[in-house]
């Protein structure tokens, strides 16, 4: 069974989700003053429609416009004519990031405890995750009873225990909540936000307190207050325990939650075989880089090795994809296998790692040089964007200039400025330790003698190692 633990302060919430054994599953990051649009549904205005590329970009109110995706069937179905200035209902499926605007679809959804209502479709659903045909039966026959002419439910895995009081609230409510966005609509401005997704708490019970968690521990007063009212209801309320963390030991140290954590921020990780995982993002894709390192196992065969180290691996990379909220493209590099039975088991084992996330996380296969191809649904932010700022000395990048290759720029220039004439007095070179380095005594020498002045330098260490200055001193 597992536990979920939240730290709240003032100005962030911090939720993890822990095993039997303490170990981190599953991690979210919300900083209070920062807002989302991830659910949220808008009155849009279509800016621009691209028929070629079956798009159009909407303005919802961003500071980009918004992408829409027509080649889908439901798209087209909803919005079979499409034209500028025309004022459409989109609810962003992806939220504005890495410089690009957020993706919106027609095919809006509203989301419950229990329940999904889909006002565009028709139909009942229950999850396939729910997989007892009695209580399936049983669940649709107490759904049966609320659904609306013309839109559709899914009954989502955590109805599984649900009573019909419960189930039934919950659709009552997501339809009055439909009922009022439609009526905003026709008042509303272009740009305005017609319906955001729940607050922290209530989508903590939503989306993970679900029949594996036990309890819930939090360390905030409003938080109980708030937990045991979203649970207070029905027979799951019997089934979490809600505990106020006191003491002086702040909840996640009291639990080893924050030496977990910051392995979130480490580029390595080490298996416990001795093999290691490195990770890189880019803007395009992340890719992880499985190494055998310091192998500690008793086979001394490289077939059984990298099969050894593969399966830690797997698993491993769907916890990271988890607790990172890594999104996009993922490619894998694991070690080579030649045995083709080890390969297909551990695409299987990948893909059965990958379905315990609540993302939709898809294996593709194995690409013709071996690389792991997969995808993974993403909404918002994942940890990376969150918490860190691009370098201002590499750009991102992870590199910079050596020391060595800044001097020769230095010398490049200096003789550059020489053959056009700019150069009428003394010099004095500002650079980073590292590149002080090359500059001696006698390369100054030799340098002031070409050009007939002297140069001398001025060591600093707070500037970048890339960053330089040339300034005339006089003689």
């Amino acid at each position: 069974m597992h536990k979920i633990l939240v730290n709240v302060m003032r100005e962030e919430i911090r939720m993890a989700v822990v095993d039997e054994e303490g170990q981190l599953i599953d991690f979210v990051l919300e900083r209070t003053d920062e807002s989302h649009m991830a659910n949220h549904m808008y009155k849009g205005t279509v800016k621009n429609v691209l028929n070629g590329m079956q798009a159009a970009f909407i303005d919802i109110g961003g500071s980009q416009n918004a992408y829409l995706n027509l080649q889908q069937g439901k798209e087209q179905k909803i919005l079979p004519r499409l034209s500028v200035g025309q004022q459409i209902l989109v609810q962003v499926v992806k939220e504005e990031m890495l410089g690009k605007g957020a993706r919106v679809t027609a095919d809006v959804s509203l989301a419950g405890r229990f329940m999904v209502l889909l006002p565009y479709s028709e139909g009942m659903h229950i999850s396939k995750k729910i997989t007892d045909e009695a209580v399936r039966s049983k669940l649709q026959e107490l759904a049966a009873p609320y659904v609306q002419e013309g839109c559709g439910f899914i009954i989502r895995t955590a109805a599984a225990k649900a009573s019909a009081d419960e189930i039934g609230r919950d659709m009552e409510y997501l339809w009055r909540t439909w009922q009022h966005v439609l009526k905003r609509f026709k008042v509303a401005k272009s740009g305005t936000d017609l319906y955001s997704d729940a607050d922290f708490w209530f989508r903590l019970v939503r989306d993970y307190a679900h029949r594996n968690v036990e309890e819930i521990i939090v360390d905030s007063d409003m938080g109980e207050s708030r937990l045991l009212d979203l649970l207070g209801h029905g027979p799951t309320s019997q089934q979490i325990k809600v505990t106020r963390h006191r003491g002086s030991t702040p909840i996640f140290k009291a639990n080893h939650i924050e030496p977990q954590l910051e392995d979130l921020i480490s580029r390595d990780i080490n298996l416990p075989s001795g093999g290691s995982i490195r990770i890189d993002h880019t803007e395009a894709l992340t890719v992880f880089d499985v190494n055998s390192a310091h192998y500690t196992g008793k086979s001394n065969k490289l077939e059984d090795l990298a099969f050894t180290v593969n399966k830690e691996a797997a698993k491993e990379i769907c916890r990271q994809l988890r607790l990172r909220d890594i999104g996009g493209i993922i490619v894998v590099d694991f070690i080579d296998m030649k045995d083709k039975s080890h390969q297909q088991e551990l695409l299987q084992l990948l893909s059965a790692q990958a379905k315990l996330d609540k993302m939709k996380t898809v294996v593709c296969g194995i690409s013709s040089l071996g690389l792991v191809e997969m995808t993974r649904k993403r909404a918002r932010q994942g940890l990376q964007t969150l918490m860190f700022d691009t370098c201002p000395q590499c750009g991102g990048t992870g590199y910079m200039l050596s020391g060595r290759t800044v001097y020769m720029q230095i010398i490049r220039r200096i003789r550059e400025l020489f053959k056009s004439g700019r150069i009428k007095s003394n010099l004095e070179i500002e650079v980073h330790p590292e590149v002080a380095e090359y500059l001696t005594k006698a390369v100054l020498e030799e340098l002031g003698d070409s050009i007939g002045r002297k140069i001398s330098i001025v060591v600093n260490p707070q500037i970048s190692r890339e960053g330089y200055s040339l300034m005339a001193v006089a003689e």
